[in-house]
This record gives C-alpha cells, structure tokens and sequence, in this order.
C-alpha cells in the first residue's frame, strides 16, 4: 500500500530495540519488539503515519510485526481507512477524527511495508461500548489524533461496531487493543 516512500536508511539514524523470537524456512529473520528510527522509538501496537510518494494524505496504521531478514526492515502494518475511504459504505454521520479499523479477511486488511516507510507516531483510541474496552478518559480523548469504535471487513465493505475476537490473524486482539490503542 505505501511501497512507493522509500528513504535510505544510511541517510537516518536507525536502532534495533528488543529481540522477539528468530524464524523463517532458513532461521534467517529475525522479529523485534521495537525499533528507534530518528530518535523516536516504535513498538509493537504502535499507530504511525506512513506516506507514499505523490499522496498527499498519510495513510493510519498499527504496527503489527517487526523484522529483519537478509537485511531488509519490514513492518506488517494493520490499516485504519479514513471516511473519504469508504464514503460510498458510510451511512449516516461520522464522527469528528473517526477513522475505521480493517477487519475480516483479504486485501486491504494488512500490508508489508519497508520500515522506513514509517513518518510518525499518531495516537488512535478506541471508543467502543463494549465491555472489553477500557475506556478512554477526558483527557486521551483530548489528545487523540484520531478515534475509532466502528470496523470495516475489507471482504465484505460493511461496517460494524461490534469488537471482533480476532484481526489479522490474531487471536485475542481486542485485549490487546484495549491495552495499547494509542
């Protein structure tokens, strides 16, 4: 999805953080838990901002893996769809910094990215009712660049807002998201 941001590593300052486990057919990957990239450190669930060349919008997502292999850094990033994404799917108003978690199965859920295609960290809260969901306080609200309580199924273009009990893969997503949803 944003494929086309590339900037030379050797041109930003770029740290490992902590080892996750070592994998692939070859063992020759390596996961990560974190990343410092210009001076700002990255984790696992993090939201960032990823742009593509001649794009002038970021695209939202979360960090949902992290790795080296054969020296190329790559990130897994599970998307967040902005209105204007999914307008003609839109019924009724949307809400001040609403933005949609992919959910469901298929393309558009979840892309691979060079982690330098990475421009920043933005701060999504959750919002949803349901009772799995920490809520988020006043002042996270008031902080947060966007919202979300609402899913978009990539395979079947509906909208929901019920928390499902797996995204991408992951099981026990939403204890997570209601962890570190920022």
């Amino acid at each position: 999805m944003v494929s086309g941001a590339v900037v030379r590593m050797d041109e930003i300052q770029f740290s490992w953080g902590k080892c996750k486990a070592k994998g692939g057919a070859n063992m020759n990957t390596q996961f990560y838990r974190s990343f410092t990239l210009d001076n700002v450190k990255y984790s696992l669930y993090d939201c960032v901002y990823l742009f593509k060349n001649g794009d002038p919008e970021p695209y939202i997502g979360k960090i949902v893996k992290i790795w080296e292999q054969n020296e190329a850094k790559k990130v897994k990033i599970l998307w967040f769809f902005l209105p204007d994404e999914i307008q003609k799917y839109l019924e009724g108003p949307v809400m001040e910094k609403e933005v949609f978690l992919a959910s469901g199965t298929g393309s558009g859920l979840a892309d691979i990215n060079p982690l330098e295609a990475i421009a920043g960290k933005c701060t999504v809260v959750c919002t949803s009712m349901d009772e799995r969901n920490r809520q988020p306080s006043p002042r996270e609200l008031e902080l947060a660049d966007y919202i979300f309580y609402r899913f978009f199924d990539v395979q079947n273009c509906t909208l929901s807002d019920l928390l499902p009990d797996e995204i991408a893969g992951m099981k026990g997503y939403v204890r997570i998201l209601t962890l570190i949803c920022h």
